[in-house]
């Protein structure tokens, strides 16, 4: 199943639904992209839900149109009104997606004239009723795989009207997800960041803060290893879509 944004810019998609001794276990992808906001974000993540919770689960999100699941939550607001369009009917469909490998959270929002939880509601319940059950097969991540990638780059340089700017692009990403995002700078400022980063690499620094418009991340060395705590996120409307951190990272600047 898939529910796409009103502007087809971004989805939530629902797939590889497999009942499992007693659970229906499922694999969700969020597909966040829009230029205006500067939105880039995906992410992927599996959860599942006990057989013989459904019926009060799916009971829940008939009634009150909310649903709580491992690695994966969901609540909706319906028929919303623009204050400029009193005519524009609106579905806010707002998720929050975890996952198991990294303490790692997204919350985002699509707008759409559907609702998530109908659909989602036919979809679990039929595999429940008319699937066989399977054998869970489990698969262990390595040290390796938990590492989150946090990559600092100027990626344009222009002439401001009194100083030098620049563009800062800001990826973070893991085997569970990507999110890129595009801030102006002051070039002094920037090489300043790059130069901090560069420190706390090396181990000159215990703790380092990158910080900017709607960006907070704290990182500093335990155990001999370095970790981000913080948060990223968007200029989505009326809600920013937010990527909350908090592990291991491997952080670079370019």
């Amino acid at each position: 199943m898939k529910l796409i944004d009103y502007n087809g810019s971004s989805s939530l998609v629902i797939d590889n639904i497999e009942k499992i001794g007693d659970r229906a276990r499922f694999h969700i992808s969020a597909f966040l992209y829009d230029k205006k906001t500067d939105t880039n974000i995906s992410f992927e993540t599996v959860s599942f839900v006990e057989i013989d919770e459904w019926q009060e689960k799916s009971k829940l999100l008939i009634t009150e149109n909310k649903l709580e699941l491992e690695n994966f939550s969901f609540h909706a607001l319906l028929d919303q009104m623009y204050s400029w369009d009193t005519h524009k009917i609106s579905n806010y469909n707002i998720f929050e997606l975890s996952t198991s490998i990294n303490n790692t959270h997204l919350r985002f929002m699509i707008e759409s004239k559907d609702v998530f939880g109908r659909d989602f509601i036919d979809e679990i319940s039929d595999i429940i009723q008319y699937q066989p059950s399977t054998c869970d097969v489990a698969q262990v991540s390595s040290v390796k795989d938990n590492l989150i990638y946090v990559n600092h780059k100027i990626v344009g340089l222009y002439k401001g009207y009194e100083d030098i700017r620049c563009d800062i692009q800001l990826l973070i990403k893991s085997n569970n997800f990507r999110m890129e995002r595009v801030f102006a700078d002051f070039y002094e400022s920037a090489l300043y960041t790059a130069t901090e980063i560069q420190k706390f690499n090396n181990g000159y620094k215990d703790s380092f803060i990158l910080s900017g418009e709607h960006l907070r991340i704290d990182f500093k060395w335990e155990d001999g290893r370095k970790r981000g705590i913080g948060s990223i996120d968007d200029l989505a409307y009326p809600d920013h879509n937010e990527l909350i951190i908090d592990d291991y990272v491997n952080i670079e600047s370019a």
